[in-house]
């Protein structure tokens, strides 16, 4: 990562190059860069405000957040963004969790108090702890005690950062859980920024940044669309997107580019490159989503399924926005220990219904602000459900609570109901549990004896029913049935093409053709059948023109078919409908193309 690097022969010189990097190459991230601006640029532009009123700036601030979120492209952002302020140049000092750590005993710490020393003689200065966990993990029985004393002597040199020596301090993280929590207080790390998967309007802002200098930029529909279609991607996977659209759009123009060696490559002009909505496409299928890759399972809504099953979300985000809605607003400013937060919701339905595979994930998409811990069968051997009081604002779902809970063992059971019960009104968690009739006993005391919504997902209704049949039939696309009939070849034409090949039956003896009087007049079939002595070239040609007429017969037949079947598609569509009244999955195939991509 690019990072501002201090010339000066009187200051020690970092280890990063210098970079043009600011906030404004930065999408997705306001909330982020205005809370920096803050907490870091505003002391140094104004510190006799906090010399007047004997209070000490912040000094420390720690990200975290999935993996590719732009904790550190922030970082690195931050020290040219005072530079543009006229505050003098600030020197950068990036270090990875394991460049402090050495093999000989008091040579880690040695390292970490020189590090200081420097950044202090360069202020104004930052030093940014990438991967901090490994650096300063929670102290334990486990870790030995050079470990142990590293973490002291980071704590106590953060510590020791006065107001006036100009050093501030940077952690990133991706696992909050075990980072030392003695350095989750204010004087050291006095502000904590979650990186969250961005959303679909982050998405947009994040892709513009990414395509601005493009000489063709892509239009702003194109942007919208490629936003709403890559749910799950973090800022990275978006930057890798645009680089691979590029590339299949170099390939589109020239396909044989692989191919030229030597002499013969092709001089690409850069130029030319229009890179179009194809291309990003074709990209998108070469990059997983980050939150595939974690294991999150927020995901959109399947278009073909959205006629069935967006009521049951809408009713579901309604109710939390009803009662919680402080869930919905990622900027909202929680006040501990003063409101009620807490929030609780049971939903009842079987996984024939869409639950866990369709419902709870598009649910999730629409909270993707929030950290998300999800407990299922495939979870329970993970702590990751214990920090869940850690990361706050957080959602917690219980996914087919009722499906495991017998098959673990009683200990377990009451170590997640203990854990339950300690999420208290005043702790913004909300707590999602979804079961097939009722939850299991151990769990009612903390659903059923406080202020909990239990709603029941329902099956589609005959409107909802129409509205996923009529694309299959009336819709305007290539794939409905009524635009594949009408767009079908004239039958005339194949009635007229069969009869004239059915006359050339004269020019072959011994091939004699039996026709039906009654299914003549509908142009329906023919039997053909050979007779007398033909020697081998005669014989197989008669065999060519039978198998002719037979493909003919067979194409006439089946076009005859769908000629028919389309006058009779309103009440095809309407007997499905009114037999249908099932749960939505035995009425659809579940592998279909859409929900595979």
């Amino acid at each position: 990562m690019p990072n501002c690097l201090n010339k000066s022969s009187r200051r020690p010189r970092t280890t990063r190059p210098r970079s043009t990097l600011d906030f404004a190459q930065i999408g997705g991230l306001s909330h982020h860069i205005k809370t920096l601006k803050e907490l870091i640029i505003f002391p140094l532009l104004h510190g006799n405000l906090y010399s007047h009123f004997n209070i000490k700036a912040p000094r420390g601030v720690l990200f975290y957040g999935p993996p590719g979120t732009g904790k550190t492209l922030v970082a690195a952002a931050l020290a040219n963004e005072i530079n543009q302020e006229n505050l003098g140049k600030v020197s950068f000092f990036h270090r990875k969790g394991a460049d402090c750590l050495d093999k000989w005993v008091g040579e880690s710490e040695k390292k970490l108090k020189d590090l200081f020393d420097k950044a202090a003689k360069a202020s104004p200065s930052i030093i940014f702890f990438d991967e901090i966990d490994g650096l300063a993990p929670v102290r334990s029985h486990r870790h030995d005690h050079v470990h142990c004393s590293v973490v002291s002597t980071l704590l106590a040199l953060m510590d020791g950062l006065d107001e006036n020596c100009g050093v501030v301090v940077i952690g990133a993280t991706n696992r909050l859980d075990a980072l030392d929590p003695a350095l989750r207080r204010p004087g050291r790390f006095d502000k904590e920024l979650y990186f969250a998967m961005p959303s679909t309007e982050a998405r947009k802002e994040i892709l513009q940044v990414h395509t601005k200098t493009w000489t063709h930029q892509p239009s702003p529909e194109l942007l919208n669309h490629l936003a709403n279609i890559t749910v799950g991607c973090c800022g990275a996977d978006l930057q890798a997107l645009c680089a691979e659209a590029v590339l299949c759009c170099t390939k589109r123009l020239y396909p044989n580019i692989d191919k030229m060696e030597g002499t013969l490559r092709v001089k690409i002009d850069p130029h030319k490159i229009v890179v179009e909505e194809i291309d990003f496409l074709n990209a998108r299928l070469n990059v997983i989503p980050s939150s595939q890759k974690i294991g999150t399972k927020m995901r959109q809504l399947c278009p073909i399924l959205r006629p069935l099953l967006e009521r049951q979300i809408n009713n579901i985000v309604s109710h939390v926005q009803a009662i919680w809605p402080h869930f919905l607003n990622a900027r909202y400013k929680y006040v501990m220990g003063s409101n009620r937060y807490a929030g609780r919701i049971i939903l009842v339905g079987s996984n024939k219904q869409g639950l866990s595979t369709h419902v709870i994930p598009g649910l999730l998409q629409i909270l993707e602000h929030l950290p998300c811990y999800v407990l299922d069968i495939s979870t329970l051997g993970e702590n990751e459900f214990y920090n869940v009081r850690k990361d706050l604002p957080s959602l917690l779902v219980l996914s087919r609570v009722d499906e495991w809970w017998d098959h673990i063992e009683e200990c377990d059971q009451i170590s997640i109901a203990a854990t339950l019960e300690d999420i208290h009104a005043g702790v913004p968690i909300l707590t999602i549990a979804s079961c097939r009739e009722e939850l299991p006993l151990k769990l009612h005391d903390f659903f059923y004896n406080n202020c909990s919504v239990t709603l029941k997902i329902e099956d589609p209704t005959e409107k909802e029913r129409g509205q996923f049949f009529s694309p299959l039939f009336f819709d305007e696309s290539r794939l409905s049935l009524h635009k594949v009939l009408l767009t079908s070849k004239n039958l005339n034409s194949v009635k007229n093409s069969l009869r004239n090949q059915i006359a050339a039956k004269n020019v072959f003896r011994g091939l004699r053709a039996l026709r039906n009087p009654n299914l003549y007049a509908n142009g329906w079939c023919y039997r053909l059948r050979s007779g007398g002595k033909q020697d081998k070239s005669r014989s197989q040609g008669n065999s060519e023109l039978l198998s002719i007429i037979k493909r003919n017969l067979h194409q006439f037949r089946v076009k005859y078919f769908l000629e028919k079947l389309i006058h009779r598609l309103p009440m095809i569509m309407g007997f499905l409908i009114r037999t249908s009244s099932l749960p939505w999955r035995r009425i659809w195939r579940k592998n279909t193309v859409e929900d595979r991509l």
